[in-house]
């Protein structure tokens, strides 16, 4: 009788031993990456050159201290409240802020006054953060979608890449002839296009696809 328990523990144990163990759940969670996406033709576009590629982007009210002593005002007349002068140089310059509180203010400059907006503006458009550009209109027609070869597979972030498109939604008094201005959303964005070699100054070929 011994003999015969010995036995099935013994079978008992070598058919655990035998059958691969299954986890319910997977050591580490499912991802998937994404493929670049196809180049569009650039046959089917219109070369329009070499650009110089400068960058713009919203001014953070939180990068800066000092004395609150300058006013802004809004379209309608009202004080928006006291600011540092660094702060109202740089807006003015960019023509997007952020405030401490969240709000996002653009600069209208034949006014000389902030509006507040749920998005940037830029000229006639809403600005989208590495999509929107600011151009002269006399080179490249505002609304225009363009294709910049170089900016093709920049990185993002750690799953994304740039489809190297973008729109031309704006217009800045320091943008004349064959120069772009790229729309960053906030500055930290820079970091990526320096990685690639892309930096002020530097030329881009780009392509009138629309």
């Amino acid at each position: 009788m011994r003999n015969w328990i010995i036995f099935i523990l013994f079978l008992v144990i070598l058919i655990f031993s035998c059958t691969p163990l299954r986890l319910e759940r997977p050591l580490t969670p499912p991802f998937t990456i994404k493929p670049l996406p196809e180049i569009p033709i650039l046959r089917q576009g219109k070369y329009l050159g070499k650009f110089k590629v400068s960058f713009y982007w919203i001014v953070k009210e939180e990068d800066y201290k000092g004395k609150k002593s300058i006013p802004l005002y809004l379209e309608d007349g009202r004080l928006l409240g006291y600011f540092c002068a660094d702060f109202i140089k740089d807006f003015k310059i960019e023509s997007c802020a952020q405030l401490r509180d969240g709000r996002i203010i653009s600069y209208l400059k034949k006014k000389n006054r902030a509006k507040i907006v749920d998005k940037p503006l830029g000229f006639g458009f809403k600005l989208t953060p590495l999509k929107s550009i600011a151009v002269d209109p006399e080179f490249i027609k505002l609304g225009s979608l363009l294709f910049i070869p170089n900016i093709f597979g920049l990185k993002i972030n750690s799953h994304e890449t740039h489809n190297g498109l973008f729109y031309a939604h704006d217009i800045g008094s320091e943008i004349k002839g064959r120069k772009i201005d790229i729309f960053l959303g906030y500055k930290e964005n820079h970091h990526n296009f320096k990685l690639a070699g892309i930096k002020h100054g530097t030329e881009v070929d780009v392509y009138l696809l629309e």
